[in-house]
């Protein structure tokens, strides 16, 4: 079940632990996470910041549910209204943040009171991450690391006291890898099991196959099943895994290209334009098609933002030996007669 803070109960630690919260996200560097585990040992603030990455994480699997909205919009009017404004400390501000993380709590526990589903509880119980076509989900786990989503991509968490794990259940997801914890960082993907050892990697899952690429740190990829004997990763390594077998590449600068995306871009180098349509329409309408063979295989390169398709036929239009028609079906790209 979720944890439940009163309206008193831990507030120091709560407001501390919302400020590490908000640090983390805007700076996961190695010092920003010493400090962060400095504090964290402390008596009753490892509980604080659990109850805190909670709150965060359930936000943003029911942002837009308006009973949370407005309980979240009340804790901030309450914490606003009970100091003068001229002692509105940065403190305040801390609690202001600690009572709009906290509020979907409040939420779940009026949920569980009112509905026959038990929907909430088993979102706190079994949370599963998910994103649309076109959105990105960025999470801070109760571990202190940060999985980031693409576009129409499912994570389920599993944590458990013996390991952290996590299944890639559809689409692709970066995770950032706190590297302090006991627990080892298991991420499941198809027919691939990838234990981290603080590191950040990213993992794509289509149909047939897994890729993984590694950013920073190290990582071991194994079979589910498998005899084989563990692959080890070094960053810029890329490992893909299909019924054909396992391949393993190693190409400078690969894993930062491959994990653009999480900062909304789409890196392309040399890549055939079949596969950079592809890659474009995975984020929205209007839908791209090639019209021909020899079209997919001009081959281009260029850097893009996710779900802006114009840009990136100005530039095809611009560059390269392809026309560009729309129609109410879609857009078409044909080779240049």
């Amino acid at each position: 079940m979720a944890t439940v803070i009163g309206p008193h109960q831990g507030e120091p630690a709560m407001i501390e632990a919302a400020e590490w919260a908000e640090r983390l996200d805007d700076d996961p560097s190695d010092a920003t996470r010493v400090r962060f585990e400095d504090w964290r040992a402390h008596a009753g603030h490892e509980a604080a910041f659990a109850a805190v990455a909670e709150a965060r994480t359930m936000s943003a699997a029911l942002a837009d549910h308006p009973e949370m909205l407005a309980l979240r919009h009340a804790a901030v009017a309450r914490i606003a209204l009970a100091r003068e404004p001229r002692r509105a400390a940065p403190w305040m501000l801390a609690a202001a943040a600690c009572a709009a993380v906290v509020a979907p709590i409040a939420w779940l526990r009026l949920a569980d009171d009112t509905t026959t589903t038990g929907q909430a509880a088993q979102i706190a119980e079994a949370p599963v991450y998910r994103t649309a076509t076109g959105q990105r989900l960025m999470v801070t786990l109760t571990d202190g690391s940060r999985l980031t989503l693409d576009t129409d991509s499912r994570v389920r968490i599993a944590y458990s006291d013996a390991e952290r794990r996590l299944v890639l259940e559809r689409g692709q997801a970066l995770f950032e890898v706190a590297k302090h914890q006991r627990r080892p960082f298991v991420v499941t993907a198809g027919s691939q099991s990838v234990t981290a050892h603080g590191t950040a990697f990213d993992i794509r899952l289509d149909p047939g196959a897994v890729r993984v690429a590694l950013v920073e740190g190290l990582v071991s990829v194994a079979s589910k099943g498998g005899h084989a004997k563990p692959v080890a990763m070094v960053p810029d390594d890329v490992l893909t895994a299909s019924a054909g077998g396992v391949s393993l590449r190693h190409v400078p600068g690969i894993a930062l290209a491959l994990s653009s995306w999480s900062e909304g871009r789409l890196v392309f180098e040399d890549t055939t334009l079949r596969h950079a349509v592809a890659e474009m329409n995975r984020y929205g309408t209007p839908r791209i098609a090639l019209a021909d063979t020899q079209a997919g295989d001009v081959r281009i390169s260029g850097s893009f933002r996710t779900g802006e398709i114009q840009p990136f036929l100005d530039a095809l239009q611009m560059g390269f030996p392809v026309t560009v028609a729309r129609s109410a079906d879609g857009i078409t790209i044909a080779t240049k007669k």
